[in-house]
């Protein structure tokens, strides 16, 4: 069963009175999202739509449609209902006298009051007037094989069904024959199945004599519900001063009211026996919603005295809330019946949301516009301020298939004409199915490729579909594209197995909002608002629900409930690419505008530990490959939120934004090449759509933009790229401005506080040789034990060096023993050395300490003390100076030097993924391409070379140990880096 989370968090005083209702906005978010899935569902519903339990849903969705449209201005909800009737051409069902067969009349004539359109009518007063020009003369003997016996409103049920029809139409024409009719029909029901000893009416004449087990009466729950709820609708159309028929009716609303009150569950419930609750513990929804829908209506119209009242009905709201599952299913609904059966969480029927929506609609109207949702971590001020900035519907970060010159012109991109083409191909096979023993192949074999590839393919299977229907916009994928979202939507899980170790996620006990499902999340949300109206509203609805389950309640539940999930304060990517994909989906799918910026006041407020995983040098630790990822994600999050406040807030206004902003340029060596430090991915580069995002936002260029359509994977972060108008300028403040200006080194970059230097040739000089070294410590984010490490390039070439991270990660690459497991990991896979057979310690400790740096116009150097990193007693010191001349054809010297109580082995290496041979005892050549480069090796004495190839999950490259012979208690290996013999 799914864990439940209550959203209203009401305290109970002294003598059992709620202190204080919920706020508009949790009724609403409430009566949502029960709403959305009983819509999502409706395709599963087997009654006909005019059916009466249809026809109860109707009703509470037409009190639903009214608050959207008044508060967000959101006509969904009526364009809904209008469709319903327009499809059934206004008509009723089919039996002529059958009360349960107009019940659905109440709806059309509550639309005719609002559209004021004849047809809407029409049918509903051809059937009442047929009726009260033929006025029946059943028996009130109840029996379903004598169908004259269901003429006459014969159980308790049709009070709710038939009359509120004739008192409506009695308030629309002002013609008394109605009234008179609906008043005649319900006396004589009153009079037979009204229990004036038990202030209760007996379902029908079969349980007059029938007995509880307990011993008491038989009335059921349900049954009195449909009377009370019925009762409401009456004295909404009687006026008020009416003396004539509205005292009977608002005299046994009150008396029912009063007695229903009395027989409240201690859990806020009534269950299906009004009597006899113990022999049907469970509780039952349906009753328990008409019940609360009428006390706080009789609460609000004055009827009721509020100080007995409203503690029963704040109980059942509470209880009732606790009955919606996270996606919005309301469960505990007793199915068609006429007696008290035994009720399980699971069962729900089309009337139970209904009659939740009308008790939300009570309860919405009773809420102060003032009143505040009563949140412990975002502040509702801010909230209110932010709604305020937002625009009055939801957007998409791109434009909808409806616009053809943009889709029309993306047709002559190669890529999207591949795209095409694939998609043309992949249509004629199933959607790939969600394999359960693929998901659950992580836990059992610590491999993840396998259950990600799975999850990855059903995603881009429909937005690749997307994508090529927008292109095309013929519909010919539309059925596929509706199939396959609603398979994502009933998908177990979101997040991929590797975030789901506890498989919570997957059980649905409790969802957890990972990368993936941020990521996934928002491309199907940008995929929902490209697709409009092509998508049906069934399953936009479902679309909502499963957002809810899945991305929104988890994310509000951490942040007021329970704790914040681990990367809202976590200094790395995973900040910047859920905020991003969790801002984005909200900001793309809530019509309501105080839930959109219920996000946006989270991103606002939590945005800042992303941040701070950046040095304020603007250093990325993590490596390129995770600045692609994770500042692309940022470049998302302040593109969201500026569009929808139209830069009002904007994450950039900080002079460490400028500082992030350049790294994509700084870091690199030249033509393009990045040290592959961290997790980075050898041969990755910084994208062109950051660097000249970052240009365009901060006008360091004149302002450029192409539009580049992805092929695939990760729809979410190349969005903004795809479309038109991909950058909100900032104005520059005096301190950016300073920033930029400090950033104007061609030959060197250095951040100081991660002791890196980037090392670059002079532009159109003779050296092609460009180099980075490292200094920092070994806790860095995706860290790797490489203290000391190293990149060296020749022209277009990377020709030895750190080697980066895997390009898909084993199971268990972040567990702690990790270093020691995985060589590309710890320091042994790295250009760095051995000390006595141990390798460096992971932790802050492990630091290069820079004892000198200087940089020139013609040389650098770089010099540290690393003794730190090796737990090793004897060693007294260790010391590596790294020298680029950048004159001539450029050299590059890395020199280790170490001293320790007694003599130890030492061994240094050389990593590269180039071809290598050893030339004689003294030089290495390196081939790659068409560079080569000699490494001459100097040391203090003799010695031996080793080699190891390295291969985890990325290309292969080799370790070439260069150690010492002989034990030593001081010593050095220098190595000299070339194009050419020195």
């Amino acid at each position: 069963m799914k864990k439940v989370f209550l959203l209203l968090l009401l305290s109970v005083s002294i003598g059992s009175a709620y202190a204080q209702l919920p706020s508009r906005a949790e009724v609403k978010q409430s009566m949502r999202r029960v709403a959305d899935w009983q819509i999502a569902h409706m395709k599963e519903v087997p009654y006909d739509p005019l059916n009466w339990v249809n026809a109860t849903f109707y009703l509470g969705l037409t009190k639903w449609a009214e608050v959207a449209e008044q508060e967000n201005k959101e006509s969904f909800y009526y364009q809904w209902l209008t469709r319903l009737g327009r499809r059934n051409y206004w008509q009723v069902d089919k039996r002529m006298y059958h009360a349960d067969d107009i019940c659905i009349a109440q709806t059309y004539l509550d639309l005719y009051r609002k559209y004021h359109k004849e047809e809407m009518i029409i049918p509903t007063l051809a059937r009442t007037e047929w009726v009260m020009s033929h006025p029946s003369k059943g028996s009130f003997l109840l029996d379903y094989s004598d169908a004259s016996t269901l003429e006459r409103w014969t159980w308790c049920d049709a009070l709710f069904m038939a009359p509120p029809v004739y008192a409506r139409l009695y308030r629309i024409t002002g013609d008394k024959k109605f009234i008179r009719f609906m008043d005649k029909e319900y006396k004589a029901t009153y009079d037979y199945l009204y229990d004036k000893g038990e202030n209760l009416f007996y379902r029908d004449h079969r349980y007059f004599d029938q007995k509880e087990a307990n011993g008491t009466k038989v009335f059921w729950g349900r049954g009195n519900g449909w009377v009370l709820g019925g009762l409401v609708e009456i004295l909404r159309e009687l006026p008020v001063d009416d003396k004539k028929y509205r005292p009977f009716y608002q005299d046994l609303f009150v008396k029912l009211a009063t007695r229903v009150a009395e027989l409240q569950h201690k859990d806020g419930f009534w269950h299906a026996s009004m009597l006899d609750p113990d022999s049907y513990p469970s509780p039952e929804t349906s009753c328990s919603g008409f019940f609360v829908y009428a006390m706080l209506y009789g609460i609000n119209e004055g009827l009721l005295p509020r100080d007995k009242f409203l503690p029963v009905a704040q109980k059942g709201w509470d209880a009732l809330l606790s009955a919606v599952e996270e996606d919005g299913k309301l469960g505990y609904v007793q199915p068609i019946g006429a007696d008290p059966r035994k009720v399980t969480r699971e069962m729900t029927e089309v009337y139970g949301p209904g009659a939740f929506l009308l008790a939300g609609y009570e309860l919405y109207r009773m809420v102060p516009e003032t009143a505040t949702q009563p949140n412990n971590n975002i502040s509702p001020e801010r909230v209110r301020e932010i709604a305020a900035m937002l625009p009055e519907k939801p957007q998409g970060l791109g434009v909808t298939y409806k616009d053809r010159v943009y889709w029309d012109g993306m047709q002559n991109d190669p890529k999207a004409k591949e795209l095409l083409e694939e998609v043309a191909r992949m249509v004629k096979k199933p959607m790939p199915p969600f394999v359960d023993s693929l998901y659950l192949h992580l836990n059992a074999t610590n491999v993840r490729l396998p259950g990600e590839n799975m999850m990855n393919a059903r995603y881009n299977y429909v937005f690749k579909l997307v994508m090529a229907e927008c292109l095309e916009n013929k519909g010919r994928y539309m059925r596929a594209i509706e199939n396959g979202i609603v398979e994502l939507c009933n998908q177990k899980t979101w997040s991929i197995p590797a975030h789901d170790r506890s498989l919570q996620n997957y059980n649905g006990t409790d969802y957890y909002v990972d990368l993936v499902v941020a990521t996934a999340g928002n491309s199907l949300a940008q995929c929902v608002y490209m697709l409009d109206d092509k998508l049906s509203m069934e399953t936009r609805a479902r679309v909502q629900c499963a957002f809810r389950e899945k991305v929104f309640r988890p994310i509000y539940r951490c942040l007021e409930e329970t704790k914040p999930f681990y990367w809202f304060k976590v200094t790395n990517n995973w900040n910047s690419v859920c905020l991003a994909g969790v801002t984005g989906a909200a900001l793309t799918l809530l019509t309501d505008k105080e839930e959109r910026a219920y996000f946006v006041a989270a991103a606002e407020k939590y945005h800042e530990y992303g941040m701070k995983g950046y040095a304020d040098d603007g250093y990325c630790s993590e490596g390129v490959g995770y600045y692609n990822y994770g500042f692309r994600a940022y470049i998302l999050l302040r593109e969201e939120v500026c569009r929808a406040t139209q830069g009002k807030i904007d994450f950039f206004r900080n002079p460490k934004f400028a500082r992030i902003a350049r790294y994509g340029k700084n870091i690199q060596m030249m033509n393009g090449i990045c040290p592959a430090y961290s997790d980075c991915r050898i041969g990755l580069s910084p994208d062109w759509f950051i660097t000249n995002y970052c240009d365009n936002v901060l006008g360091t260029v004149p302002y450029y933009e192409r539009y580049n359509f992805p092929k695939g994977g990760n729809l979410s972060l190349n969005f903004i790229e795809m479309f038109p108008k991909q950058a909100w300028k900032m104005d520059l403040t005096p301190e950016i401005r300073e920033a930029l200006h400090a950033e104007a080194d061609t030959l060197h970059s250095y951040y100081e506080q991660a002791g890196i230097l980037i090392a670059r040739p002079v532009a159109d000089g003779i050296c092609r040789l460009a180099v980075s070294v490292k200094g920092g410590h070994n806790a860095e984010n995706h860290n790797h034990n490489d203290v000391g490490s190293y990149a060296v390039s020749l022209g277009k070439e990377t020709m030895a060096g750190d080697q980066g991270g895997p390009f898909s990660y084993p199971g268990d690459y972040f567990d702690r023993t990790a270093t020691e497991k995985y060589k590309s990991k710890g320091s042994f896979g790295h250009p760095v050395p051995v000390v006595n057979g141990t390798m460096q310690a992971t932790g802050r400790k492990a630091e290069g300490v820079i004892l000198e740096k200087q940089f020139t116009d013609t040389k650098d150097v770089f010099r540290i003390d690393y003794t730190s990193a090796y737990p090793v007693a004897e060693l007294n010191q260790l010391i590596r100076t790294f020298n680029y001349d950048r004159t001539g054809a450029g050299v590059f010297t890395v020199n280790d030097e170490f001293t320790s109580k007694s003599p130890i082995r030492f061994e240094t290496a050389l990593t590269t993924a180039s071809s290598w041979k050893v030339l004689d005892g003294k030089h290495i050549e390196l081939t790659s391409g068409d560079e080569r480069m000699i490494v001459a090796i100097d040391a203090s004495g003799p010695v031996e070379f080793t080699s190891e190839v390295i291969e985890i999950n990325a290309p292969a490259y080799t370790r070439i140990g260069i150690s010492l012979k002989n034990k030593s208690d001081k010593g050095y290996i220098r190595q000299t880096m070339c194009s050419k013999r020195p």
